[in-house]
């Protein structure tokens, strides 16, 4: 039976760590906000202060901070900043939400960007985990190597395909070492002409 490793070696160790870096980092934002979207107190955010920016496509964005009140009118939080940016900054109280009094960011409504914030961080986790799945399976398939061919214990950890000789051949061979090489050199002789013969060459 043949099978191919999977490559994986511990020179992917950098960047299944970045992987699983990236994505736990989208999801300690995304997970949080939509929770907070889904469950959260509704109100709305006032904005006092707001500092101007740049994206990464030269486009003017505002971060802004003030105060959030409870729709109900049960609590107010100040300060608090509003999650994300905005195109300017905000002359009206802006529809938003908090998991609590004692939140310190006020999320607008709408989910998609906490979904797509999860996909990211799934993304992310792609390639970790194909490759710790890939090196386990490797591992396992070694170790079954070294069980049914001991030759296999040599091999270098990333050794390609490797031919091991089936069960029946295997107990062929260690039943009856010596039939193997009279097989081969009865084959041998049955090759060479009769005795007083003269070959025949073909031109």
């Amino acid at each position: 039976m043949t099978r191919k490793s999977s490559g994986v070696d511990v020179q992917h160790a950098i960047p299944i760590l970045i992987g699983i870096a990236c994505g736990i980092y989208a999801f300690s934002f995304a997970v949080p906000r939509l929770v907070t979207q889904l469950t959260g107190v509704e109100g709305s955010f006032t904005a006092e202060h707001c500092t101007w920016g740049e994206d990464s496509e030269g486009e003017s964005q505002w971060e802004c901070k003030g105060y959030f009140t409870a729709s109900d009118g049960s609590f107010t939080v100040h300060p608090i900043k509003a999650e994300g940016f905005f195109d300017s900054p905000p002359e009206e109280p802006v529809a938003t939400l908090v998991s609590g009094p004692s939140a310190d960011a006020a999320v607008r409504p709408g989910v998609a960007n906490s979904l797509a914030g999860m996909g990211l961080g799934l993304t992310a986790f792609a390639f970790p985990a194909w490759a710790l799945t890939a090196a386990v399976r490797d591992a396992a398939e070694r170790r079954r190597q070294r069980r049914a061919w001991p030759a296999a214990a040599d091999l270098p950890p990333n050794f390609g395909p490797v031919r091991i000789p089936s069960a029946e051949t295997a107990a062929g061979t260690a039943a009856d070492p010596a039939a193997g090489t009279a097989a081969g050199s009865s084959a041998a002789a049955g090759s060479q002409p009769p005795a007083g013969t003269t070959p025949k060459h073909h031109s």
